[in-house]
């Protein structure tokens, strides 16, 4: 029975309509925005807190914010698409999304344990020399998702060729071109222009630089 609602399931993937490629940067995008946000408002909470201990319950309450906002984003991937070639996309991003979930409960438990204070049998050099480890773990999930930006920006092009053998076509309209820079302007504003960016916005700033590259858009004449 369980093969059998198991082979269902696989059947039910195959056929399963293609998201709309413009559906998923749009949603990439607000997603990108939104853990910025919830970056930006961790760093100030935490630059707000005077004691130690108030550090540490910043630490473990903007952690649990972001594997809130991490889940919410996986459920909304898992109902979308992409067929091949980029059907590894969504996965690959889920994937990065729920490590990242893990990492964000490594440094809960951890503050837990700190915040709770001297405890008998607790290697308190250890538990330091753990931190470092996990902000590396979570750099490099950053920058997995920043190296993948420009295949998420290739479900935009066309792969018709012009009369030149080109790939020089969006296949969406100017409207919805303006659209997707308008957003990401709108959720970044000056920090696009930054030096030293994190990976998230590093990752707007791409998108926004391919996307005001000069492809024609799907509504404009092709030669």
């Amino acid at each position: 029975m369980i093969l059998v609602l198991g082979a269902i399931g696989a059947a039910f993937q195959a056929y399963a309509e293609e998201t709309s490629h413009l559906a998923v940067v749009t949603e990439y995008v607000r997603e990108l925005a939104a853990n910025e946000n919830t970056r930006a408002n961790a760093e100030r909470e935490l630059n707000a807190s005077n004691s130690s201990s108030g550090k540490l319950s910043s630490a473990i309450h903007t952690s649990k914010l972001f594997q809130l906002e991490l889940r919410s984003q996986i459920n909304m991937l898992k109902s979308m698409h992409l067929d091949p070639p980029f059907d590894d996309i969504i996965p690959n991003i889920i994937a990065s999304y729920e490590q990242k979930i893990a990492l964000y409960q490594k440094i809960i438990d951890l503050n837990s344990i700190l915040l709770a204070g001297p405890q008998p049998g607790v290697d308190y050099g250890e538990l330091a020399a753990e931190m470092p480890k996990i902000r590396a773990q979570m750099d490099y999930v950053d920058k997995t998702l920043f190296i993948a930006t420009p295949l998420l920006f290739a479900t935009l092009i066309d792969q018709k060729p012009d009369s030149k053998n080109h790939l020089s076509h969006l296949i969406i309209t100017k409207k919805e071109r303006e659209k997707l820079l308008h957003n990401l302007t709108a959720a970044f504003g000056k920090k696009l222009e930054q030096k030293n960016q994190n990976y998230g916005v590093s990752s707007a700033s791409v998108l926004k630089a391919y996307l005001s590259k000069d492809y024609k858009c799907s509504d404009e004449p092709w030669q």
